[in-house]
């Protein structure tokens, strides 16, 4: 795949996935040993159980892509994030994710923010069913 093609699978990501909470493209964009260190080293579908987890702790959410920097076989994306969370709360964030890809699909997802924003959604997200 070229960078091009690798920017706009990330920009599709983000819109479609990461800020639109749309699950039923993750396996067409990510590949099948996805991980993404972010998440504790969440595979593919860890990775869809936490994107409805947080898609319930901030109801309202807004990300916005300022740049796309792609080199090889990595794309890195600077953007905000504008967050409501279910209590009302208004988080604002800036943040970069670093995204890797193998045979067009993205294979690693590593995003930074600031502040942190996952200790703030693991307060929000319910506790884990234990069987």
């Amino acid at each position: 795949m070229s960078i091009d093609q690798n920017k706009q699978t990330v920009r599709r990501f983000i819109t479609e996935v990461v800020d639109g909470g749309n699950v039923g493209v993750v396996d067409e964009l990510l590949a099948s040993d996805y991980v993404n260190p972010g998440l504790g080293g969440a595979d593919r579908a860890g990775f869809k159980a936490a994107l409805s987890a947080m898609a319930a702790a901030m109801p309202q959410r807004h990300l916005t892509i300022h740049d796309l920097v792609a080199e090889g076989d990595a794309v890195v994306a600077r953007f905000t994030y504008d967050i409501t969370l279910a209590g009302g709360e208004k988080v604002a964030a800036r943040g970069l994710t670093y995204y890797r890809f193998a045979n067009g699909k993205i294979v690693e997802d590593e995003p930074l923010t600031s502040p942190d924003l996952m200790p703030i959604l693991m307060a929000q997200m319910p506790a884990p069913a234990h069987a």
